[in-house]
């Protein structure tokens, strides 16, 4: 678990385990898996920040079965992404409803329609830094990706689509309590503030929406401060890897 804010970039809170002592691994930084649906946000950011298809929350496409045909080791194969509710509703849901219920087959056509190769370029430029596989099934993240470099990309969203490098040591004192030396986090435009004011609108859907992954938040006490909540669930092939990314204006956990 990894906590940043994501305007300061400063870390909050870092659990890369469960005892040092035993387990000299951290998940955080050096673990990389599958990040399910929570790699979903990627595509929705490339299909209404690129300028070449300005989408919008509101656009409508198909809960429909998607096939894509590709060529592996010289062999014809076809990916056919499922539904978690194992059907499809033929309804035209929008955008931000489909993000909501993580609707796999609409997040597919998305990819299909923007490209893979322009969801890989988004995600790097919002903050992911492992190698990804350009690949009609990206969007459902096939690519394994850190904590570390999904939360800080997250920021993004919520910082006006300023990327923010992480930033554990904010100074060095001596003895005295002279600072030595202080440091400031690192800022660089990924997209523009409309798109990622868009993609909080979109975040929060998975609370507000009907049918929403994130529905369960309801029943903590998170909201006794009135912060604009939102996030994002991510599940595996076979709950292999259970993901929850949580943003407010404040912190992204």
């Amino acid at each position: 678990m990894v906590a940043m804010d994501p305007h300061s970039g400063h870390i909050r809170a870092w659990v890369g385990g469960l005892n040092h002592d035993y387990f000299k691994y951290d998940h955080v930084r050096q673990g990389r898996r599958q990040p399910g649906s929570t790699f979903k946000p990627f595509v929705y950011a490339t299909a209404i920040d690129d300028t070449a298809f300005n989408m919008t929350p509101c656009d409508r496409i198909r809960d429909k079965p998607f096939r894509k045909h590709y060529r592996e080791n010289g062999e014809e194969k076809v990916w056919e992404p499922k539904n978690s509710s194992g059907g499809f509703t033929y309804s035209n849901m929008t955008l931000r409803r489909a993000l909501a219920r993580s609707v796999n087959s609409i997040t597919a056509q998305l990819t299909d329609m923007v490209g893979p190769e322009r969801v890989v370029e988004y995600a790097h430029k919002l903050g992911i830094t492992s190698r990804l596989d350009a690949v009609a099934s990206i969007g459902l993240g096939s690519s394994d990706v850190s904590l570390y470099e999904l939360v800080s990309s997250y920021c993004t969203f919520v910082n006006e689509g300023q990327y923010t490098k992480p930033m554990i040591v904010q100074s060095i004192k001596d003895r005295n309590g002279v600072t030595i030396e202080s440091f400031e986090s690192e800022h660089r435009p990924a997209i523009s503030p409309e798109s990622a004011y868009l993609m909080l609108y979109m975040l929060q859907g998975g609370l507000q929406e009907r049918g929403g992954t994130s529905q369960n938040l309801w029943s903590f006490d998170l909201f006794k401060h009135n912060h604009q909540m939102g996030g994002k669930t991510g599940t595996t092939s076979n709950n292999s890897d259970g993901w929850f990314v949580g943003v407010s204006d404040k912190l992204v956990v």
